[in-house]
């Protein structure tokens, strides 16, 4: 068990460093969780460190349940029962306040949403996994940058949501990867909200000078 999410970016460090040894890297952290991961790597790798968000698409009548997500571009990652809900007449309106929530949080963070990865290899960071919809919208989102390779590392991720993950053909450094999964907070001592203030500050510190 990690003791909290720092210990999570030092854990993950270990099995980073020599991975991305002479390669062009950025930290590209999913707020709010994985930015405390993600600073922890960026600062023992003397790494840049970035955030990225998508939201989960959720059926009008069930708010808990992820059936795909979307960037702020639009680009969407459709889970495997979408089209059960996708004719709702509703679902549309759904599709586009998640989209123009993305984008504002995306701006409130770092300002707008022009990226330019510059062929990087790119470690992708969150806290924890679960279904995996958003970082699968995220990842598809990636695939059509112009980045070198991406690495996805995540304290822990259920084994069946690493398969799916595996499909996009990139590699995935995870510290646990349990069979019986019920929430990513059960792996950790303390597991805190993390404030959106805490995410500025940190992000702050990575501004160009």
């Amino acid at each position: 068990m990690m003791h909290d999410r720092l210990h999570a970016g030092k854990l993950l460090t270990e099995k980073l460093v020599d991975l991305v040894k002479n390669k062009d890297c950025l930290v590209l952290a999913i707020p709010r969780g994985g930015v405390i991961v993600g600073d922890e790597i960026a600062r023992r790798l003397s790494l840049s460190l970035d955030v990225i968000i998508s939201k989960k698409i959720t059926p009008p009548d069930y708010p808990e349940y992820a059936v795909g997500a979307i960037t702020y571009d639009g680009v969407l990652y459709y889970g495997h029962e979408w089209e059960r809900y996708s004719n709702d007449p509703r679902f549309a309106a759904e599709i586009n306040k998640k989209k123009m929530e993305v984008t504002r949080q995306i701006e409130a963070y770092r300002g707008n949403t022009n990226y330019n990865f510059d062929d990087k290899t790119i470690i992708l960071v969150d806290d924890g996994i679960a279904t995996g919809a958003t970082v699968c919208a995220i990842l598809q989102w990636l695939l059509k940058k112009q980045v070198k390779e991406i690495i996805l590392a995540t304290p822990v991720i259920p084994f069946v949501t690493k398969e799916i993950i595996k499909q996009f053909g990139i590699q995935i450094i995870a510290l646990k990867t349990p069979m019986e999964f019920s929430s990513v907070g059960q792996f950790y001592r303390r597991f805190d909200q993390v404030p959106d203030q805490i995410v500025v500050s940190i992000l702050e510190k990575y501004k160009p000078k």
